[in-house]
């Protein structure tokens, strides 16, 4: 199969109900600062004056060094924590570090430089009151989406209604969405979709906060390091308070829904690392009425598994080179640009 194929094959996949899962690397485009790697060195510099005198809290940061220093991953690393005190620390300091490298770089998010622009001003071009909707599904704690879409004019649901502090409801968010038309011809009133993103951040948010056991939205306390009586709602590997509030409140529903609902899966930057999303994924990607696409810079995580065991998905990342690899159907082509990168994949070939 050559170049021109491949593309045709792509632009086909992206026409059909699409669901996109965007990892940090869309993220890092921005500043390296909001990759793992350096979430991982502000941990390790902070954490273990904030649990001194702590015996549980100390022993099992001792557990994750040690499980990095044997070269797991950080995100598998912390799954050994157990200790509440533990995991409510590297909550708060998560949320202080992303909240600063968001805030450094506020400058340059206002002014759209951002990369995934380029994927979402194609993107809009799909979106018709016959086909309202896609999905877009992230673990990011950060707000590079949200400002990458509003710089396209794209509206977006991410399960929130109401004021400046919002309030978590499906149901009731997308009421906002709702249209009545009337029929010209027929006189007769009629619902219509106004055209959206659904955004869905199953591992919280920035701007998401926890009181009373309820999940708010409140984007005005976004970069503050601390609020009282407000938690961040930002959720760490292992089996925090945070995790089963959002089980029982329906974040992993709707996005197994949309899910469910997609034709073509679109992985940008997206590393494999997250059994929340990737499980069900999994299970429906190999179906004969599906397809992948992934971009980014390295295969890493169970990407190359999942390629392996999925020869129909098309992968695009980096040769290091200075231009990428295409990998599909077992096969792999050289590609002169980086077209790895998001802004070149959107375009060079949407």
């Amino acid at each position: 199969m050559d170049l021109d194929e491949i593309y045709q094959e792509i632009q086909e996949r992206l026409r059909k109900q699409l669901a996109l899962i965007i990892g940090t690397g869309s993220s890092i485009s921005v500043d390296f600062a909001f990759g793992m790697g350096a979430l991982e060195s502000h941990l390790k510099s902070v954490i273990p004056s904030v649990i001194i005198d702590d015996n549980q809290a100390e022993s099992e940061w001792k557990l994750v060094l040690n499980n990095l220093n044997r070269k797991i991953d950080f995100e598998n690393s912390l799954n050994v924590v157990k200790s509440d005190f533990l995991l409510e620390s590297i909550i708060v300091e998560t949320g202080k570090h992303v909240a600063k490298v968001n805030y450094q770089n506020i400058s340059k998010i206002s002014i759209g430089e951002i990369p995934i622009i380029a994927l979402f001003e194609r993107l809009k071009n799909a979106l018709s009151y016959t086909n309202p909707i896609i999905d877009i599904i992230t673990p990011n704690y950060d707000l590079i989406i949200e400002n990458a879409l509003s710089h396209c004019d794209l509206d977006y649901n991410d399960g929130f209604y109401g004021g400046v502090q919002k309030k978590f409801d499906w149901v009731q968010s997308e009421q906002l969405f709702n249209r009545l038309e009337n029929n010209s011809k027929t006189g007769k009133i009629y619902p219509k979709v106004y055209p959206h993103i659904r955004l869905h951040k199953v591992h919280g948010s920035l701007n998401y906060f926890v009181k009373s056991d309820n999940v708010y939205r409140n984007d005005s306390l976004s970069y503050f390091e601390n609020v009282n009586d407000y938690e961040r709602f930002i959720i760490t590997p292992g089996e925090t308070k945070h995790k089963r509030i959002v089980e029982n409140r329906h974040f992993y529903r709707e996005m197994d829904n949309a899910i469910d609902k997609a034709q073509t899966y679109l992985f940008v930057g997206y590393g494999f690392n997250d059994i929340d999303i990737d499980k069900k994924i999994c299970q429906n990607i190999n179906q004969v009425s599906r397809r992948a696409i992934i971009v980014t810079k390295d295969l890493i995580g169970n990407a190359k598994a999942i390629l392996s065991e999925n020869p129909e998905i098309i992968a695009i990342s980096d040769n290091n080179k200075g231009g990428a690899l295409i990998s599909y159907k077992g096969k792999e082509l050289e590609h002169n640009k980086p077209i790895w990168q998001i802004d070149e994949f959107a375009n060079e070939i949407l």
